[in-house]
């Protein structure tokens, strides 16, 4: 059997006759078998991803195959070893450029990666809002899993809502006894016979905000989507949350962006600030006690845009719950929001809508 230098696996493969002059070193004729292994050794090059200096750590096919069934599962776990088990753990710029040399140069790995989060999404019937960042959606999809299984139930539904909206969701499956004076009354919320088979109402307090004692906590999330999408805070996404020692002032921090909400119990109120680089912001916000606990509501004024945006808020939850309900089931969605009070959230020939 013909012996044959490293390097030169696919010549091995064929006749000894096409072999000779590899290792003499003999020109680079027709037939010398130097010129058929420098010529195989590019498919080789291509294929198995030999060592080449040429290709900066590029991948051969061969190897790109050997990854194909971790391309598919959401850790990337040809990426990390047995001691990370986080659920789509973010990638570091060292892993993103090993992770980049199975595939085209000119492609960035982060188009990669929410291409990826879409398409994992889509297995559970999620779609990804396009202001998301990667890290928001890697979170979203790790907490949809556990609702997917709640598919077709009221708390599945809810939470589904709540990744969405940020908001107090609230799904009422069956109406209240009907006592005149207690439940009803007559001329305001008289309702005789209850729902209809298989109906629900679906209840969304644009204006709440968040419970104080739930933030930092399970309401971070929702508190920092509404500040992005009320006040236009864009920074707000990601960012931390801390409450001070005496537990009245609640901040949130973003590199060199913060904001703070004051709560001052005694008055009933508390004030959202926002600062900047020249003047700080103020905003003030509702409190009431709600089941023996503190409940921050948006107090801004109503405007036109916001009736706008709230209006296409309601098509959004529209399309989610018609996917998410059980087909026999129908509902009614009621978004809340303050009416007009003059003087208070509407003044005239400001912002008065009628």
């Amino acid at each position: 059997m013909n012996q044959v230098e490293p390097g030169s696996n696919y010549l091995r493969f064929l006749p000894a006759v096409f072999h000779e002059g590899s290792k003499s070193g003999d020109s680079l004729g027709p037939s010398s078998g130097l010129l058929l292994e420098r010529y195989l050794k590019i498919f080789e090059t291509i294929i198995s991803g030999i060592e080449d200096n040429e290709l900066e750590g590029k991948k051969g096919i061969a190897e790109t195959l050997n990854i194909i069934s971790d391309i598919f599962h959401p850790r990337f776990s040809f990426l990390f070893d047995d001691a990370e088990k986080s659920f789509l753990p973010p990638l570091k710029d060292n892993e993103k450029t090993h992770f980049k040399n199975y595939f085209g140069q000119d492609k960035d790995t982060d188009e990669f990666l929410d291409e990826f989060l879409r398409w994992l999404a889509g297995w559970t019937a999620l779609v990804l809002k396009d202001d998301w960042e990667l890290k928001k959606k890697r979170e979203i999809i790790a907490r949809i899993i556990p609702i997917y299984r709640m598919r077709g139930t009221k708390r599945g539904l809810e939470e589904y809502l709540r990744i969405y909206v940020g908001k107090r969701i609230n799904i009422i499956g069956d109406a209240e006894e009907f006592q005149v004076g207690t439940t009803s009354y007559v001329g305001k919320k008289t309702r005789v016979g209850g729902f209809p088979p298989y109906f629900f109402i679906v209840e969304v307090d644009v204006m709440y905000m968040f419970r104080w004692d739930n933030v930092p906590g399970d309401e971070s999330e929702g508190l920092l989507s509404y500040l992005k999408d009320e006040f236009g805070i864009d920074w707000a996404e990601g960012a931390d949350i801390h409450r001070s020692d005496d537990g009245k002032i609640i901040g949130i921090t973003r590199d060199e962006n913060s904001a703070e909400i004051r709560l001052d119990e005694e008055k009933g109120k508390a004030e959202l600030v926002i600062k900047g680089y020249k003047d700080d912001k103020t905003y003030d916000l509702n409190v009431k006690k709600e089941n023996g606990g503190l409940i921050i509501y948006n107090a801004k004024n109503i405007r036109a845009s916001d009736i706008k945006k709230w209006k296409n808020k309601k098509k959004m939850i529209e399309r989610i719950i018609d996917s998410e309900k059980p087909m026999h089931t129908d509902y009614w969605l009621n978004i809340k929001h303050p009416r007009i009070t003059l003087g208070v959230n509407s003044n005239i020939g400001e912002n008065t809508l009628l």
